[in-house]
C-alpha cells in the first residue's frame, strides 16, 4: 500500500470539501446566501443529531422511508431514543409521514432538500468558472475511479453508507464542482463503513467505543467529562459511566481512583489495530490506481484546496 494512504488521505479529502465551500463564499459578489430561517433546520445545527442531516439521509433513501433501524445502521453513535425524536419532530412539521415505524418524506419535505440544495449550489455557482477545466476535470475522474472501484468491491466494509450517499450523485451533465463536493460527502460515508467493519466485530456498543477514543485521544478521561463532550448523542450520564466500565472490564484501560481512567498497553494496541484495519478497508478498492495515480491525485486535491484557501484574501 501506498505510504500516502492513510487517514491524512481521507482528512484531506474532508478538508478539501470544506475548501470549496468557502471558496465559493469568498467569491459570492453579492455574499453567501443567509442560512434558512427555519427553526428546526437551525436545532443542533452541524451534528449528525439533526433536522438537516436527517433530510439528507431522508433523501438517500427515497423513495423508502427512514426509520430509527435504518438510520441507525450507520448513525450507530446516535440513540434509539434521539433518533426517534428527531424523526417525531420532523413529522411534527410535515417534512416525514409517519406510517408505523417509518417514516416517508412528503412534498413539503422534498421542497425544503430543494431549498438547501439550491443555496448549495448557489455557493459553489462562481467557481464553476472560477477553476479551469484543468484543474478539476482530471481529479473529477480519479476520486470517480475510487469511489466507482469501492463500490464494487467484494471484500469488507460492505458500502451501505455508500451505496446510500451515492444516490445523491449528480448527473453527468452537472458542473464538475457539483460532483467533487458531493464526492467528498461520499468518502465520508465509505469511511464510516470502514471504521464500522473494523470495530463492530469487537462486539462493543458503539456509544462505548465512542468513549473509549475520547480516552484513547486525551480529550476526557472521566464518565462526567465524556457526558459533557457528547450530549448530543442521547446517552446519559450514567451510560457512558457503564460503557467506559466495560471498556475496563476488558483490560483497555485502566484506573486508579475509580473516577479517571488512562489506556492500557492492550488498549493500545486495539486500538492502532482498529485504525490499521480502518485504513486497510477504505483504500483496499484504490488498487485500481498505480503509484503515480494515487499521487496525482493526492497532489491536485491538495493544490486545490490551497487555492480554495487563498481566495478573498
Amino acid at each position: 500500500m501506498s505510504m500516502l494512504l492513510n487517514s491524512d488521505f481521507y482528512e484531506l479529502t474532508q478538508n478539501f470539501q470544506g475548501a470549496l465551500f468557502q471558496g465559493g463564499m469568498a467569491v459570492l459578489e453579492k455574499g453567501a446566501p443567509p442560512a434558512s430561517n427555519n427553526t428546526l433546520l437551525q436545532l443542533r445545527r452541524g451534528y449528525a443529531e439533526s433536522p438537516a442531516w436527517f433530510l439528507v439521509q431522508a433523501q438517500e433513501f427515497d423513495p423508502e422511508p427512514l426509520s430509527v433501524e435504518r438510520i441507525r445502521v450507520r448513525a450507530v453513535w446516535s440513540s434509539e431514543r434521539i433518533v426517534a425524536a428527531i424523526l417525531d419532530l420532523m413529522a411534527s412539521e410535515k417534512w416525514l409521514d409517519r406510517v408505523g415505524e417509518d417514516y416517508h418524506l412528503t412534498d413539503e419535505g422534498r421542497a425544503v432538500i430543494q431549498e438547501l440544495t439550491e443555496r448549495r449550489h448557489t455557493i459553489l455557482a462562481p467557481l464553476i468558472t472560477t477553476l479551469t477545466p484543468d484543474e478539476v476535470e482530471p481529479l473529477e475522474k480519479l476520486m470517480r475511479r475510487g469511489l466507482d472501484a469501492s463500490s464494487e468491491h467484494s471484500k469488507p466494509p460492505g458500502t451501505w453508507s455508500l451505496a446510500h450517499s451515492r444516490r445523491r450523485t449528480p448527473a453527468d451533465a452537472a458542473p464538475t464542482v457539483h460532483k467533487l463536493f458531493q464526492y467528498c460527502a461520499d468518502f465520508n460515508a465509505y469511511r464510516d463503513d470502514s471504521h464500522m467493519a473494523a470495530f463492530q466485530p469487537l462486539s462493543i456498543d458503539a456509544f462505548a467505543w465512542e468513549a473509549f477514543s475520547h480516552i484513547w485521544r486525551g480529550a476526557a478521561n472521566t464518565a462526567q467529562k465524556i457526558f459533557d463532550a457528547l450530549p448530543y448523542r442521547g446517552y446519559s450520564h450514567t451510560e457512558f459511566a457503564i460503557g467506559i466500565r466495560t471498556i475496563a472490564e476488558r483490560g483497555w484501560i485502566k484506573t486508579e481512583d475509580g473516577d479517571s481512567y488512562q489506556m492500557a498497553d492492550e488498549g493500545q494496541k486495539i486500538r492502532a489495530d482498529v485504525e490499521r484495519l480502518t485504513d486497510e478497508y477504505f483504500f483496499d478498492a484504490w488498487s485500481c490506481f498505480s503509484e503515480s495515480e494515487i499521487e496525482g491525485l493526492h497532489q491536485r486535491m491538495s493544490s486545490l484546496k490551497a487555492k480554495l484557501e487563498g481566495m478573498g484574501k
